[in-house]
């Protein structure tokens, strides 16, 4: 029986309820799946024929150990999903800005370093924004985002300055769109498998469920969905990779077009336990067609 290391974490070692489901399905191919924290230093890698990242959610807050643990992965050639090439690229939030530059429709972006020191009531003002969000350019699940104002400004500075100095920094405008939900498109070796509608929970903009989200599948527009093809592609181009195992594309519809918030392709959520009934299945065959073409 073949072995698949599914990777977490230590505050949360098990499977995530998502997770869970591929156990039955990666079993039926002949797969035993294990769970294992990335950080465990007792883990022989090599001896697995795939090591897939999943629920590895500290890495914002250990990005340099994390970013050393995957390089060691690519010296030791063990097969990680997805590919250290594109893993390390999607780290930094900078690669929207690469997206852009080649196309990409995403949230205006100013995006700041942490050895700069700048005015959040000039910038406010220079881009007309009454409300923005502020985030870590290395982040996720929410962590370190916050909403900033003209209103509050000289405080709100001060969390900017804060922020600044644990890293660089990206600012953009709150886009009232996200009070209808965001979409999340999910596609596994560039195939679209499904979608699911997050929404903030009561007043506010966080659709994660620590922040009283919730989630329900939908069906979207064909458009959509080759909008976010088109973006996955150019994020493979732009890293020289093939399709990747699996991805969540992450935007809002503003004016009737799709807009990129995120392209997740480290450890997104997938969100199967909410999906269409297909869903871990297709995850499955699709783990189980890689391993016998890979190994």
């Amino acid at each position: 029986m073949k072995e698949v290391a599914l990777v977490t974490y230590q505050d949360y070692p098990t499977l995530s309820a998502s997770d869970q489901l591929l156990i039955e399905p990666l079993t039926e191919y002949g797969i035993q799946p294990v769970a294992l924290c990335w950080d465990n230093p007792d883990v022989d890698w090599q001896q697995f024929d795939a090591v897939i990242l999943r629920s590895c959610w500290d890495y914002p807050q250990r990005a340099a150990e994390f970013r050393q643990w995957i390089m060691r992965l690519l010296e030791m050639n063990v097969p990680l999903y997805n590919s250290p090439q594109t893993v390390l690229w999607n780290m930094q939030k900078h690669y929207l800005h690469e997206l852009e530059q080649h196309g990409t429709h995403i949230i205006p972006t100013v995006w700041m370093t942490s050895s700069s020191s700048p005015s959040l009531r000039e910038l406010l003002e220079t881009h007309g924004w009454e409300q923005a969000v502020l985030k870590p350019t290395i982040g996720a699940s929410g962590k370190g985002v916050q909403i900033v104002t003209r209103e509050n400004v000289d405080q709100d500075q001060l969390q900017l300055d804060t922020l600044l100095t644990m890293g660089d920094a990206m600012l953009q405008p709150l886009v009232e769109e996200i009070r209808d939900g965001e979409l999340s498109l999910v596609f596994f070796r560039g195939d679209f498998s499904y979608a699911i509608r997050k929404m903030p929970g009561s007043g506010s903009i966080f659709v994660n469920s620590a922040y009283g989200g919730s989630r329900v599948a939908v069906d979207v527009p064909s458009q959509v969905v080759q909008k976010a093809q088109l973006i996955l592609e150019t994020a493979m181009r732009l890293t020289g990779s093939p399709p990747p195992l699996y991805a969540r594309v992450d935007g809002v519809i503003v004016d009737g077009e799709f807009v990129l918030m995120e392209l997740e392709l480290i450890e997104p959520g997938l969100l199967m336990d909410i999906a269409p009934n297909h869903a871990a299945s297709h995850f499955a065959r699709v783990i189980a067609e890689v391993i016998g073409k890979d190994r």
